[in-house]
């Protein structure tokens, strides 16, 4: 199994966003680094150092009479390979897989994330890095069924120089 790196950042739904992302701005000074509470995903992405972070917490629209406040709780690997033998050890011991999906972040690059669910249905995520990556900034959907140039490629990542 790969070995997790450290706890990478949470998503909590919110009922009022203005409220919330005031507070952990102007009460525990951390830097909106991107999102627009406007859209109408509305996510917002906070951090402490957005140099070295791109969030630790995150803001998403959603919660609405008693709707879990958790939207999800993400854990570092070292790369890509990881995130893909962890998928394979998942799928191999019937964890229920949520969705994978490349992140795209303005500063650290793009991400080989997994999504899956814990015995109580709480939604966890695995994710690596690929600093090195195409200028487009979008999300895409992977499939970690694929070989690994095969899933770097549908994430962004540049080609191997020759």
């Amino acid at each position: 199994m790969p070995t997790v790196r450290g706890l990478s950042h949470v998503v909590l739904h919110v009922n009022d966003m203005d409220t919330m992302v005031a507070f952990y701005r102007d009460v525990l000074g951390l830097k909106v680094n991107q999102g627009d509470h406007r859209s109408p995903q509305g996510l917002v992405f906070l951090t402490a150092n957005p140099d070295t972070d791109d969030h630790e917490i995150a803001f998403i629209r959603g919660r609405e009479g008693d709707a879990t406040i958790l939207n999800h709780i993400a854990f570092r690997l070292d790369s890509p390979a990881e995130v893909k033998a962890a998928y394979d050890q998942f799928k191999a011991m019937n964890v229920p897989i949520d969705h994978t999906v490349s992140h795209a972040y303005v500063t650290q690059g793009n991400t080989v994330s997994c999504y899956f669910m814990d015995p109580e249905g709480n939604r966890l995520e695995v994710y690596a890095l690929i600093p090195e990556r195409t200028e487009e900034l979008k999300n895409r959907p992977i499939d970690l069924d694929k070989s690994l140039d095969d899933i770097l490629a549908q994430s962004g990542a540049l080609p191997a120089r020759v």
